[in-house]
């Protein structure tokens, strides 16, 4: 919760509970001093009283205190006149004086306005609380106080100092227990004020229950119109319940009322309406949680560029950049709001989510553990902090496949065989020294062909690996030797290293190369002949944004038998229509290949080529922050052509399931069906696979 959110909820309980005794002339709290105090009972004293009185039932609280302070000075004994200038200072909000004068001579009160002042301190304490302080370190004190001076209160807990905990357990970010509070009172039939609803709504937010939040929040908001922070937290309980509709609609009929500026009668320079800020901001912000980054930053940037020392523009937009893949772009906002609001939470937590994001895990670790320390009880950072552990720990992988093939002749030329499959598995550490990992490694291929016999061609292997990553680079050097025991290939020398390294120029810029010896995704065909190869690769990517993307690779493979096979690729890939729960994906591909030899004991066109172009549709149907399930449909088809066999349409399709089990971890599994054409003979090819990724 913002700190703007807590002052306007402690300044409601303020209001409400500073009001709960109205001025209604002379009596209750204001009654007359019983007999035997001194008093001045002059003509003029009296007229006077009489219209502090009259001020008190008008509301004129100012006028009563002045009058009172008057007639103090000039009888300093009157106990009721020291009586009715507390009273009056506890209405004018004033309740660390009126507590202070309360205790300097508690005989003058009876129990009721004891107790009435005391809970005014308590909701003053708490309005200081939510304020911003100067100082970070003094920042939940005067909230802690609140909750000692309300701990110390004797007797049974009133329905009020109910709800001044409840206020104070939310200012305190014990949203819990704010929650389990609130519970108790609802589930007791105990009808909560409208201060104490945003409260509640705010802490079940945090605590992710946003369903019994937006319930809370509908109450709160119809009782509190003007209250822009209610109506914000309101948008985001929809969000989080998975109502994206209602949260754009909700802001948007706010944004729709409110003018952006405004102007008092006769006035010549208007003032910026604050809500229709709050509003049209967070509107924004909705859209870029609902899929829709760039209609945000359409939104936001005008903004900014009329008024660039916004550290809550800056932040935002650092947001939304991030959500578009640009690390790089959302650092500088995020540097910029810090430089100019050093205590805007957006701004510190997003500075560690982009620094991890480009790699420069040392700086963003100290920028983590100084939020940690500043904030150690805010909901925001305790997920960020479960992030980052995320992100800095182990990385598990594992996968399984398996497929079959055969020809429309009964023959099968493919290079995957009749039936093929394989499993990997590799572990890595957590981070060591903030840029390496190491870890180690197995994985199988195998595959069986007509023309071995039945027989299986396998590639085992077991292998070790060492990454690393710090800014730009990023390289993984791994070296594995075949089981060939277990595989019962031909005796081969099947020790294998790899290398592969990528250095990011920009945010839409990045290069990769690769070379291998022995390289595991060689021909298994050319292994059953005991042939083995080595590649090379460089790669160029460019990405706009998570969106639209392109790639090219050039690749080389050297097999023993001296035959030489080169490839150029191109892909791209478009997200034409993305929404909260349906996702629209376009992709393309083009090759180009040859090999130098005619006569190789495995699959090798002299020259092929061919052109793909796909879509794939993916629903959501469940989704709970970090947790969701979703499935995919694909269609593909494009031609290949072969050298001395002429060309063909090659379709495909996949229908996919999509577990996500947490934040970094994931189950995905499908099924995939093609025609491909090998040799001028067209094949079906049916596979599974399943793969589990823990790790970010």
């Amino acid at each position: 919760m913002t700190y703007a959110r807590r002052m306007r909820l402690c300044a409601a309980v303020a209001f409400c509970l500073g009001s709960a005794t109205p001025a209604v002339v002379a009596a209750g709290p204001y009654a007359p001093a019983a007999a035997g105090d001194s008093a001045d009972t002059s003509p003029s004293a009296a007229a006077a009283l009489e219209r502090a009185a009259q001020a008190r039932a008008r509301g004129d609280w100012l006028d009563a205190l002045a009058i009172y302070e008057r007639l103090q000075a000039a009888s300093p004994a009157d106990g009721d006149l020291y009586r009715l200038r507390t009273l009056t200072l506890a209405d004018l909000g004033s309740a660390d004086r009126a507590w202070a004068l309360l205790q300097a001579r508690p005989e003058l009160f009876d129990r009721a306005e004891h107790d009435r002042l005391q809970a005014n301190r308590i909701a003053r304490l708490a309005v200081w609380g939510g304020t911003r302080p100067l100082s970070e370190s003094d920042r939940l004190r005067d909230m802690q106080r609140a909750e000692a001076a309300a701990a110390r209160i004797p007797g049974p807990a009133t329905a009020r100092r109910q709800f001044d905990r409840l206020v104070v357990l939310n200012g305190l970010e014990q949203h819990e227990q704010a929650a389990a509070l609130y519970r108790t009172l609802r589930d007791s039939g105990v009808e909560l004020p409208p201060y104490a609803l945003a409260a509640a709504g705010d802490s079940l937010l945090a605590s992710r229950h946003p369903r019994e939040a937006a319930e809370a929040l509908e109450q709160a908001v119809g009782a509190l119109p003007d209250d822009i922070d209610t109506q914000v937290v309101l948008a985001y309980a929809y969000l989080e319940s998975g109502r994206h509709e209602d949260a754009d609609a909700h802001l948007s009929s706010i944004v729709a009322a409110q003018p952006a500026w405004l102007r008092a009668p006769g006035a010549r320079i208007a003032d910026p309406n604050w809500n229709r800020y709050a509003a049209e901001t967070n509107l924004a912000m909705v859209r870029a949680y609902s899929e829709d980054p760039a209609t945000a930053e359409a939104m936001l940037a005008p903004m900014a560029a009329m008024a660039p020392s916004s550290p809550d523009l800056q932040a935002k937009l650092g947001i939304v950049a991030l959500q578009r893949g640009r690390p790089t772009a959302a650092l500088r906002r995020f540097e910029v709001a810090h430089t100019q609001d050093p205590r805007n939470l957006e701004a510190r937590i997003g500075r560690v989510e982009a620094l991890a994001g480009l790699g420069r895990l040392r700086a963003a670790r100290e920028a983590h553990d100084e939020l940690l320390a500043t904030w150690p009880d805010n909901v925001h950072a305790r997920r960020l902090h479960d992030q980052f552990r995320q992100r800095t720990g182990w990385q598990v992988d594992a996968g399984f496949e398996s497929g079959r093939g055969d020809g429309d002749g009964g023959v099968a030329a493919s290079p995957l065989g009749n039936r093929d499959g394989g499993h990997d598995v590799s572990v890595y550490s957590p981070l060591l020294g903030d840029r390496w990992r190491v870890g180690a490694f197995r994985q199988e291929r195998w595959a069986e062909f007509d023309e071995a016999g039945g027989g299986r061609v396998r590639d085992l292997r077991h292998g070790i690996g060492l990454r690393y990553r710090h800014d730009r680079l990023d390289w993984e050097l791994q070296v594995a030797r075949s089981d060939e025991r277990r595989a019962g290939s031909p005796s081969v020398d099947a020790t294998g290293a790899g290398l592969t390294a990528g250095w990011r120029f920009n945010d839409h810029w990045q290069a990769r190369i690769e070379v291998a010896h022995n390289a595991p995704g060689a021909s298994l065909q050319a292994r059953e002949a005991g042939i083995l190869a080595d590649t090379a690769a460089i790669g160029l990517l460019w990405a706009h944004d998570t969106r639209t993307g392109l790639g090219a690779e050039l690749r080389q493979w050297r097999y023993d038998d001296g035959n030489r096979r080169e490839s150029l690729s191109l892909d791209g890939h478009h997200a034409v229509l993305v929404r909260p729960r349906l996702r629209l994906d376009l992709s393309g591909q083009a090759h180009t290949g040859r090999g130098s030899r005619d006569d190789a004991p495995y699959f090798n066109p002299s020259r092929d080529a061919g052109w793909t172009v796909g879509a794939q549709l993916e629903t959501r149907h469940w989704q709970r922050y970090d947790h969701g399930f979703a499935q995919q449909f694909g269609l593909a088809g494009g031609q290949y052509w072969q050298d001395g066999s002429g060309s063909a349409w090659v379709p495909s399709a996949h229908y996919r399931h999509v577990w996500a089990l947490g934040h970094g971890r994931s189950l995905d599994y499908g099924v995939t069906w093609s025609r491909p054409v090998y040799d001028g003979n067209r094949e079906r090819r049916v596979a599974f696979d399943i793969r589990f990724h823990w790790g970010e």
